[in-house]
């Protein structure tokens, strides 16, 4: 039944948004993104990368945190949610929050390197600060959090701060200002990650 209500809200959603909708399509969301079934959280996840809605990005960021089955799926909505939502506020809210995931020394080192992955496949410069800060990240224990570092460095040459250069992964134009039906799976990063001794 969640997956009913779920596939009619994303065709909502598609068809041209909620406005003046007098049902709040997040109470659902937030619901299905904390349900044991994963396809009903692969649902609400794909409805938040489209939903109009500020709090979808809160919602995005819960599931890229905490759910690890689909911790890529969500990095991949956030990447569209911070290409189609440019803002002159500054600090931009949505590199702020990444970045301060990137940054986050309690955090697992996957879902550092992942949040670093973000600010670099965004293609905004504002985040250039944050990725030079988690280019040296550490682990709780000191240690160097190789993975980070890697995925830091090649967001900044994502975003033209090495004079190399690399090329998104997710190209620009693919994502922001559509509905997709499907999100695109990022690369793995770099395999298990071993915790420092």
């Amino acid at each position: 039944m969640r997956s009913f209500y779920a596939g009619a809200a994303l065709v909502l959603v598609i068809a041209g948004g909620l406005t003046g909708c007098a049902i709040d399509p997040m109470v659902r969301l937030n619901e299905d993104i904390e349900s044991e079934n994963v396809e009903v959280r692969r649902e609400a996840v794909l409805i938040l990368a489209n939903l109009d809605d500020p709090r979808s990005i809160v919602a995005l960021n819960e599931v890229f945190e905490d759910d690890d089955e689909l911790r890529d799926m969500a990095a991949a909505a956030l990447v569209k949610k911070g290409r189609e939502e440019v803002t002159d506020r500054k600090p931009d809210p949505i590199i702020e929050g990444i970045a301060a995931l990137a940054n986050n020394v309690h955090l697992s080192e996957i879902v550092r390197a992942r949040a670093a992955w973000i600010l670099g496949e965004i293609g905004d410069r504002e985040a250039i600060p944050a990725l030079k800060t988690a280019s040296a990240a550490k682990l709780a224990n000191t240690q160097p959090a190789t993975l980070v570092r890697e995925q830091a460095t090649q967001a900044l040459e994502k975003l033209g701060y090495k004079t190399a250069g690399r090329a998104f992964e997710i190209p620009m134009g693919t994502l922001e200002d559509q509905a997709v039906t499907v999100l695109p799976e990022p690369e793995p990063l770099g395999g298990d990650v071993e915790p420092a001794a």
